[in-house]
């Protein structure tokens, strides 16, 4: 999976919710002044039937009235009239001459409205009301589709993330295999194609007749043919640890004997690189619940590593620890190292660096996976300490079962 593709449907999918960001933001400004219009409209017609209504009970007076009843019949008639249309905003009013000035208000706190009185006791009079700018207000007939679009708009979002998300890593998967493929091919491929040749020639009966070659050959083939019982052992290992089948078998192991072994069966392969493996076994406790199998693996995976990524000769040394309830195995070396930014995922499975000389080195990218998944299942932990040039340290914690 190529990466514009991806890119493409990025930005045609940011452009597309911008778009919508931008319609719902038109939309709920639209929505806003066509409410406040229709409010404004709303609010002269309930003054209109409010001065009328207080015409005809001025009407009905035959005594004279003051400025208190006036303004108690106009409150009663305008909260009789506000019920009667299911609107009760927040408001003030005046009756007032229409000589007289308009009140000094914070006008962007209140809307102005007013209404003259037609009755002829109050020809020259005018109803004021002022409404409390409440935008909350104009808003409320409109806030439940707002907030319906903005959740469906989240939603959306988190949707085209997520959908993001799976196609980088099956983009990362894609590569990774094709890497795995690529590699386990290339691995296969040596060993078949020498005992191919090998074993064509021990059927020729110039080699059979020569000692000294049929042995050689026999040994080729020997040779190789563990060697590709290794490779695919590790492939069916890992296969097992990722559906589950993969048992652990926790018996007493002395983890210092076992460490000896692994380095005694590798240290041929230092003393032909001309390189020096030390061991520097300092734990006072070294027998653990572990499995032996795994655990010498694990041991043999990391300085095979620590061999295989050193260009001279290797400079290995293996160390273990009394570390607060368990024991610290650490595997240094002073190879080409790791660089920081790919520390956190060499344990990945396939995971292989992609720079300089590391990319040149053969593997599966399945050792560290390995080692990991073998360490956690014995509850222990793994952490590396690198920098390019300086060579690196595995260190292995196990607790006390």
């Amino acid at each position: 999976m190529k990466n514009y593709p991806i890119k493409r449907i990025s930005l045609i999918s940011i452009i597309s919710f911008v778009g919508i960001f931008l319609m719902q933001a038109f939309w709920i400004i639209d929505s806003y002044y066509e409410r406040k219009s229709h409010f404004a409209e709303h609010i002269h017609y309930i003054l209109t039937q409010a001065t009328d209504d207080f015409c005809i009970e001025i009407s009905k007076q035959k005594a004279p009235i003051d400025s208190d009843f006036e303004q108690q019949l106009m409150a009663s008639i305008l909260k009789e009239r506000f019920a009667q249309s299911d609107e009760m905003p927040s408001y003030r009013f005046q009756i007032q001459n229409n000589a007289d000035p308009a009140p000094q208000l914070n006008n962007s706190k209140y809307i102005n409205f007013s209404e003259n009185i037609k009755c002829s006791r109050f020809h020259k009079k005018k109803l004021r009301l002022f409404i409390v700018n409440d935008k909350t207000y104009f808003l409320s007939s409109i806030i439940g589709w707002v907030i319906l679009s903005s959740l469906f708009v989240f939603i959306g979002i988190i949707a085209l993330f997520l959908n993001l998300s799976f196609l980088r890593k099956q983009k990362k998967t894609s590569r990774i295999q094709s890497d795995f493929i690529g590699n386990m091919t290339h691995e296969l491929k040596t060993p078949i194609a020498t005992i191919s040749v090998a074993s064509e020639m021990l059927m020729k009966d110039r080699v059979l007749d020569d000692r000294g070659k049929s042995k050689r050959y026999s040994k080729i083939i020997f040779e190789e043919n563990l060697r590709l019982k290794k490779l695919v052992e590790r492939v069916m290992q890992i296969a097992l640890f990722e559906n589950g089948t993969m048992k652990i078998k926790l018996t007493d192991v002395n983890l210092h004997d076992a460490i000896i072994q692994s380095c005694n069966a590798i240290s041929m392969i230092v003393n032909k690189r001309e390189g020096v493996l030390d061991m520097d076994l300092q734990a006072t406790e070294s027998n653990y619940k572990v499995d032996s199998t795994h655990f010498s693996n694990i041991i043999t995976n990391l300085l095979e590593n620590a061999i295989k990524y050193s260009p001279d000769s290797p400079q290995i040394v293996i160390k273990t620890t009394d570390y607060s309830d368990g024991i610290l195995i650490s595997i240094n070396d002073k190879g080409i190292g790791i660089s920081k930014k790919y520390q956190d995922r060499i344990f990945d499975r396939f995971f292989r660096v992609q720079d300089g000389d590391i990319h040149n080195s053969k593997g599966f990218g399945l050792g560290l996976y390995y080692v990991r998944r073998v360490i956690e299942a014995h509850g222990g932990t793994i952490k590396v300490r690198s920098e390019l040039g300086n060579g690196s340290s595995f260190e292995i914690y196990l607790l006390k079962l």
